[in-house]
């Protein structure tokens, strides 16, 4: 069942450390120590089923040279370089990520202490979500989204649901992961965008309020996802995502099922036990997976769909 494994790796057993590199990230790893004394790989990893979130942490100067092997991706960024690294000839920073893909390889040189955070995800996610990606292995993303994927992994890795493989834990974090991942590739997409079109002057502002008219005039089973607003908006998917992460530092993914939760939040409370059910209520608003739908409420309102239902019955009485 998924869950958190934890290790810690010697770096000079080779067989260990590669058997880890490519069951964990599906990579070819070759390391090379070049400073003095024990190095000692500590790494965590979580597993949402087609996108794994792995850290790991290490100090030393060490040559790493990783090559992708096939049916995955990867997204790296470096959270941490005391000594200073570099891929190539290109210095690396906090904002700096890097995207591998099957049969690609890259070089990595750290000096000091390092800490990395990296998505695998499989490699028919891309074409499932409808991510037309630009070729190319570093791009600079935005501070605001490495610093969401960093909170995010620190509370993911300290949930108990996720040590325990909770289903509905395993559900809510893929689907955080999954915004901040569509958010991350943001510099690789392809922006469909013609220049010199009327949709180049739309600002952040209108992107976003067309797109939260379109999402709550939409019916509850035919929700629009990216590709359909950026389509009934008039401008590019990665013009949807700069939008969203500009005005309101969120994904449109995360901002479709907040529009969701709040009109079955405002129905709830106009309905009593009497008239109306949870599951019914939530079907309407196309919540089809009650146990994550709890889970998500509760994070986002601090009780349970049930107790909003009854709290505006015992208001009434």
């Amino acid at each position: 069942m998924p869950g958190i494994d934890q290790y810690s790796i010697d770096l000079a057993d080779n067989d260990t450390l590669e058997q880890f590199y490519a069951e964990q990230t599906n990579t070819e790893t070759h390391f090379l120590q070049l400073s003095t004394g024990a190095a000692i790989l500590n790494a965590r990893c979580l597993d949402l089923h087609d996108i794994r979130v792995v850290e790991v942490q290490g100090d030393g100067k060490h040559l790493w040279h990783d090559k992708m092997l096939s049916d995955e991706w990867r997204l790296a960024i470096l959270t941490q370089a005391e000594g200073g690294s570099q891929m190539g000839r290109t210095e690396l920073s906090p904002t700096v990520a890097h995207l591998l893909r099957p049969g690609e390889e890259a070089p990595l040189l750290t000096n000091g202490a390092y800490a990395t955070l990296e998505l695998i995800f499989a490699e028919t996610l891309p074409d499932e979500m409808g991510w037309a990606c630009l070729p190319g292995n570093l791009a600079e993303i935005d501070d605001g989204v490495v610093h969401a994927l960093l909170h995010a992994s620190r509370v993911a890795f300290s949930t108990a649901g996720c040590h325990a493989g909770d289903p509905v834990a395993i559900t809510h974090w893929r689907a955080v992961f999954l915004d901040l991942l569509e958010m991350a590739l943001m510099p690789w997409l392809v922006d469909e965008t013609p220049k010199g079109s009327s949709a180049m002057s739309a600002t952040h502002s209108d992107v976003i309020l067309k797109a939260r008219r379109l999402l709550l005039n939409s019916d509850a089973e035919q929700v629009p996802d990216v590709e359909a607003l950026a389509s009934n908006i008039g401008v590019s998917r990665r013009r949807v995502f700069q939008a969203f992460r500009s005005e309101l530092g969120i994904g449109p993914r995360k901002f479709r099922e907040m529009v969701r939760l709040n009109a079955l939040r405002s129905q709830l409370l106009q309905e009593t036990p009497e008239t109306a059910s949870v599951t019914l209520l939530a079907n309407e608003h196309g919540f089809s997976e009650l146990g994550r739908l709890a889970g998500t409420y509760r994070r986002t309102f601090g009780e349970l769909p049930s107790e909003t239902l009854r709290r505006s019955y015992l208001s009434e009485v």
